[in-house]
């Protein structure tokens, strides 16, 4: 198959080489980006649901995405690569590390990675005004709808403002999809240039032929009302659908307003599960729009952050977040580096996300031993070997600086219960992504040094070995 050598199997998303400013095929973007973090992430589906996608004629669609995503965060001063994932749905996710030689590591701790918490739904479909007015419609005394663009608008930069000619009451029809369900969690940001009577927010429902069923209504509080007069605060109420309930209209209400009073609102969430009503939409952290963004249905996975204090140093890695279900797939980021910073770190597998510096003394001379035996059968001048395969993982001897008691204790406290430990260096030391270490006895010294000086020399012979399974520790 010539594929790889063509244009297309030399590009960024092909080899994993080349520039990654540009948004390529299949890649996702976050908006915006998490601080200090990788904004892109690429999707790919499961084998079996990449096949599914084949046509009888042997075409490929494009997958749809299903949201969800990785963003990396490079910690120097923590000496870890924090990782923010997110799936909607998902139950349980897989994190892993790609080295730059291409192979592929669980993360510890997060291989299972399960998802406690339920991902959120927005039936609003146009939450944040930020596409314009579409879908709200002046309701009761006739208001003129107006679209403020403003840094103080409570989420993003626009908010709307209903004002009403005559005094009395001000209604406002907001754009929504929510189905029938046993409760609706409704979430506004609401302001008024005037203390108005009363404010409900109301749903009234037809059932699947059309026909309309009883309305659902709840009024805001005095201290609800009172919060939102000449500032906004978010509102949260609660409804109850009638059975049957299939295609809504949801009103705000305000009543007993003066002349050219004006109601703003912005942030509208409408759920169908207990919530605490705040504000997301499909541009936040973990959010995705179900269709046109700023103008469709959201969802909200929760973020799951993890810090990796396994991560190579001062070379590009990627992360993966995957899902093993069917209809999965695996996100992969863009590469990030974990600088070194020159210091040298130390990881306990059981507490991977913190890590400890320490000050390695001389380098360690590193002993490759081969497993052999030699023979002189009788009157021979030249011996025998009989060898195995392969020599040996390097053993030697590790010396540690403690600068204070307070320094060695916590290095005694790491050491203390035989586990092997994670050594990585800095890449110019040229020891690779990191050495697993199994340590012998442990010497405490305090060379000429008197008892006050609290420097200690700890120093323990070491074999080198495989990184220890996550279930053994």
């Amino acid at each position: 198959m010539s594929w790889a050598s063509e244009s297309y199997g030399r590009t960024p998303y092909a080899a994993a080489v080349g520039p990654e400013s540009a948004t390529l095929p299949g890649q996702q973007e976050l908006p915006p980006p998490i601080p200090g973090g990788t904004t892109k992430w690429t999707y790919s589906g499961n084998p079996s649901l990449a096949y599914a996608s084949r046509a009888w004629a042997g075409n490929v669609y494009p997958l749809p995405y299903p949201g969800g995503g990785i963003s990396l965060r490079p910690v120097p001063e923590a000496g870890v690569m924090r990782i923010t994932a997110w799936w909607p749905n998902a139950a349980v996710v897989q994190l892993i590390r790609q080295h730059p030689d291409g192979t592929l590591w669980p993360v510890r701790g997060g291989n299972p990675l399960w998802v406690s918490d339920p991902t959120r739904y927005n039936y609003a479909t146009n939450p944040g005004l930020e596409a314009g007015l579409n879908g709200y419609v002046p309701d009761e005394g006739n208001p003129t709808l107006a679209r403020v663009t403003s840094s103080t608008a409570p989420h993003g930069d626009a908010y709307l403002t209903a004002t009403v000619a005559a005094a009395g009451s001000l209604g406002v029809t907001v754009p929504t999809t929510v189905p029938g369900a046993p409760q609706v969690t409704i979430g506004v940001d609401l302001r008024f240039s005037a203390r108005p009577t009363s404010v409900t927010v109301q749903i009234t429902w037809t059932d699947a032929g059309g026909v309309p069923l009883t309305s659902a209504s709840t009024a805001l509080t005095t201290d609800q009302v009172n919060a939102s007069v000449s500032q906004f605060s978010r509102q949260v109420v609660t409804l109850t659908p009638p059975p049957g309930a299939v295609t809504p209209t949801m009103k705000i209400i305000a009543a007993g307003l003066p002349a050219a009073a004006v109601m703003a609102l912005d942030g509208v969430t409408v759920e169908t599960q207990p919530t605490s009503g705040s504000y997301f939409d499909g541009s936040s952290y973990g959010g995705t729009w179900v269709g046109t963004a700023g103008l469709s249905e959201s969802t909200l996975a929760p973020l799951l952050v993890m810090d990796d204090g396994e991560c190579p140093l001062d070379v590009p890695v990627r992360y993966q977040v995957v899902n093993p279900a069917p209809t999965g797939g695996a996100m992969t980021s863009q590469l990030a580096t974990l600088l070194s910073l020159g210091q040298t770190w130390l990881t306990h597998p059981s507490r991977s996300s913190q890590p400890v510096t320490v000050h390695v003394g001389s380098v360690p001379t590193r002993t490759r031993e081969a497993n052999r035996g030699i023979f002189y059968p009788v009157g021979a001048t030249y011996p025998i070997i009989v060898s195995s395969a392969a020599r040996r993982a390097a053993t030697g001897d590790l010396t540690i600086g403690a600068l204070s008691f307070d320094e060695r204790d916590a290095l005694l406290d790491l050491f203390a219960d035989l586990q092997p430990v994670y050594l990585r260096t800095p890449a110019e030391f040229g020891y690779g992504t990191g050495l697993w270490l199994a340590l012998g006895d442990l010497a405490e010294d305090a060379g000429n040094r008197r008892a006050y000086q609290q420097t200690r020399i700890l120093t323990a012979p070491f074999h080198e070995v495989e990184a220890p399974s996550a279930l053994a520790v």
